[in-house]
């Protein structure tokens, strides 16, 4: 089984529908249970959780083998590095003590340690995380995006 986050916004939703055509069990995390059911029509089992709930995305992520990682955007009328660090740490929270035998991870070129480079610093903290990790992983650093 697969565990998607972000399963509703481009990217997620590209993995997601690219393993169901394969024929793959799937499972994508949405906080907004309105989004359930066109999932469930592609044939997608779907978990509602809020991001920032650990117990239940250890609940989720018990279910699964194999994750896709994408910290979600915080909103541009919040302190967003503080927002994406919060999500990032409950993500990785859950993350510990599940049986993944791999997760794949969005962050972007460029993401580097440092002040003042937003939520580029965030990013290079989920893949300093996911090397501290007994879990085996690969990030994914897109440099541009045809449909983003």
């Amino acid at each position: 089984m697969y565990i998607i986050l972000g399963a509703t916004g481009h990217v997620g939703s590209a993995v997601a529908e690219t393993l169901l055509t394969k024929g793959e069990r799937v499972t994508v995390v949405t906080r907004d249970p309105a989004k359930s059911d066109q999932w469930k029509q592609k044939g997608a089992e779907v978990a509602v959780a809020d991001v920032h709930d650990v117990k239940r995305l250890r609940q989720i992520f018990q279910t699964g083998k194999r994750l896709f990682l994408l910290n979600p955007p915080a909103s541009p009328d919040t302190d967003t590095v503080a927002e994406e660090k919060k999500s990032l740490a409950s993500i990785m929270a859950a993350v510990e003590g599940s049986d993944f035998e791999k997760i794949v991870a969005q962050s972007t070129y460029g993401a580097h340690d440092g002040e003042g480079v937003g939520d580029l610093g965030v990013l290079y903290e989920l893949e300093q995380k996911l090397s501290e990790s007994r879990i085996p992983f690969s990030v994914v650093r897109g440099a541009y995006y045809m449909s983003n």
